[in-house]
């Protein structure tokens, strides 16, 4: 029985190994970002793991969330992220990328930019060439916005959403000197059909998450096929994909991408142990996994009370893999040693009996 068990051990640790699993404490991070005053961070952080029940009926981060939403509900907070918004250009917060994004999409923050673009080319000073580019193609897609009655609408926010990605250091290399090329063939061609292929998969992120989502997960590409792969995702997790990218990392998602029958709810909770949890999910499967996870839950709350699956995790969790190796070899030389002590019985028999 100790052999077999042995066995069993090392064969499920083999497949994989349950002790690396934990699940994440979301409290320290969301304390920290609190002091640093970054509170929109802080909401968005907790909030995402506030979907599950381990961090939900914690008393101290549902007061931790009260006490967020009430300083960013509080009228001081929202009117200083208004006139940041306006003046800056950029906020951490939704009501104040609002604003910021409004006068670039009423030309005015495109006028504006281009003005203090062109100053600092006559002071001699650095000129941001993707702000100008950006700025550039808000003109042109205003007009068209303009003479085509509203249906480059989507195309003027995408450019706006840019800009303010720009403005807050959301924009990859790659982005950047795409916009550059793409802005000079519009200026020559007075149009934005060559820009397109990058504003819309940016508009319908947008349109599926919302900003601040957008803006995260943009700042993660590497290239247009991961912006177009990150349209996909986002349409199978919605407002849940940027906190599951900062989760488990953009590695995971192609983890995640060849789990296409797994369930969302499944992967997301699956989210609350890191990239491990991603791996054991692939690993495992959706059935094992959910099995073995709600026991490690079981072992770390009761005693063990006749279940033998829960005895089996709490073993998995606490011998180590030399014991089960040891018992394992220990175990076949006993049953070598007794199958060769039987045989020289049998055979010392037989030679009496002659």
């Amino acid at each position: 029985m100790l052999v077999t068990l042995s066995l069993m051990l090392l064969h499920e640790r083999k497949e994989f190994d349950i002790r690396g699993l934990a699940q994440i404490d979301p409290i320290p991070k969301t304390e920290q970002l609190i002091k640093d005053k970054k509170y929109s961070d802080a909401y968005e952080y907790l909030s995402y793991f506030m979907q599950f029940e381990y961090v939900k009926t914690n008393p101290k981060a549902q007061e931790l969330l009260k006490n967020i939403q009430t300083k960013r509900d509080s009228y001081e907070y929202q009117k200083d992220k208004i006139i940041e918004g306006i003046l800056e250009g950029k906020s951490d917060e939704n009501i104040g990328k609002l604003s910021a994004i409004a006068s670039d999409f009423l030309v005015i923050g495109d006028i504006r930019d281009l003005f203090i673009q062109g100053n600092n080319y006559m002071s001699d000073k650095e000129v941001d060439k993707v702000i100008v580019a950006l700025s550039s193609l808000g003109l042109i897609a205003t007009a068209s916005t303009i003479y085509s009655l509203g249906a480059a609408a989507p195309a003027k926010d995408g450019i706006s959403i840019l800009k303010y990605a720009k403005r807050v250091n959301k924009i990859p290399n790659w982005l950047n000197k795409a916009i550059v090329k793409e802005a000079k063939i519009s200026k020559e061609t007075k149009s934005l059909k060559n820009i397109e292929k990058i504003l819309e998969p940016i508009y319908t992120l947008y349109k599926k998450v919302g900003l601040k989502d957008t803006l995260n997960l943009l700042k993660e590409t590497k290239n247009l096929g991961e912006l177009k792969g990150l349209v996909k995702f986002s349409k199978r997790f919605g407002k849940s994909s940027s906190g599951l990218v900062k989760t488990v990392g953009l590695k995971s998602i192609k983890e995640i991408e060849t789990m296409s029958k797994v369930k969302p709810k499944t992967i997301l909770y699956a989210s609350t142990y890191g990239d491990k949890g991603i791996v054991a999910l692939k690993t495992m499967g959706e059935a094992k996994f959910l099995k073995r996870v709600k026991v490690i839950s079981r072992v770390s709350k009761t005693t063990y009370k006749g279940n033998f699956d829960t005895l089996f995790t709490k073993l998995l969790n606490i011998i180590p893999t030399s014991v089960l190796y040891l018992i394992s070899f220990s175990g076949l030389f006993y049953f070598l040693f007794k199958f060769y002590t039987l045989i020289i019985k049998v055979k010392w028999g037989n030679t009496q009996t002659i």
